[in-house]
């Protein structure tokens, strides 16, 4: 009776411990991802640099990528508030523009950041449910915007409704929908980033409930 007791309290154990751990394991190595990712974006060329300054092969000093990414970011911005850099970043704008293969992708490119940190438009604000990817079966997206004036002439009035894939929101697909089948949802962005990520079995704000069973029709002879 005692070893199935002690059996029980280390499952306990185990358990509290990991619910306690897991978070922040997975934090921690998503925000060191993100640093190595973004020291690394001027690193690579900073560190064998320093390096061959110093008469040695390679130097990595932790951080100093991302602050010369942040004193550059910064740099080209108040540059571009200036007369003489707004016409030098217009013109190179001009020259990557008309270079044919680069053209199509900095023009995307500029467009979707443009868009993004817009102070007029802010798309991915606003949760919604829409009955995707047939009737009776919604999925939760992210309101767009207004769908393109082409398949709004052709098709009527249609909303662009972004729907991330579980577990990877960083891909999905893009679906064009009347407003009418548009359901806008209370749960702000990280709850519903949170549902999508959990395969739909952490809910925002509420209990845990036990999932409601399915009723399968028996088989007609």
């Amino acid at each position: 009776m005692k070893r199935s007791s002690g059996r029980r309290a280390l499952k306990r154990h185990l358990i509290a411990g990991l619910i306690v751990i897991a978070p922040l394991t997975a934090t921690a190595w998503v925000l060191t991802w993100i640093f190595q990712l973004l020291d690394g974006l001027l690193g690579r060329f900073l560190y064998p640099g320093i390096g061959a300054v110093l008469g040695r092969e390679r130097i990595v000093i932790p951080g100093l990528g991302l602050l010369s990414l942040f004193l550059l970011l910064v740099g080209v911005g108040w540059l571009t508030e200036r007369a003489i850099g707004s016409r030098i970043i217009k013109w190179w704008n001009g020259v990557l523009e008309s270079v044919p293969v680069v053209r199509r992708i900095y023009g995307a490119s500029n467009r979707i950041v443009r868009t993004v940190f817009s102070k007029e438009s802010k798309p991915f604000t606003t949760v919604v449910a829409v009955e995707y990817p047939a009737p009776g079966r919604w999925a939760i997206g992210f309101l767009a915007g207004n769908a393109p004036a082409e398949t709004r002439e052709r098709l009527g009035e249609l909303l662009a409704v972004f729907i991330p894939t579980t577990p990877n929101p960083t891909t999905g697909w893009v679906v064009l929908t009347s407003p009418e089948q548009v359901v806008p949802l209370a749960m702000s962005v990280d709850e519903a980033f949170t549902l999508i990520l959990s395969a739909g079995s952490v809910h925002p704000q509420e209990p845990a409930e036990p999932p409601v069973a399915a009723t399968i029709p028996p088989p007609q002879e």
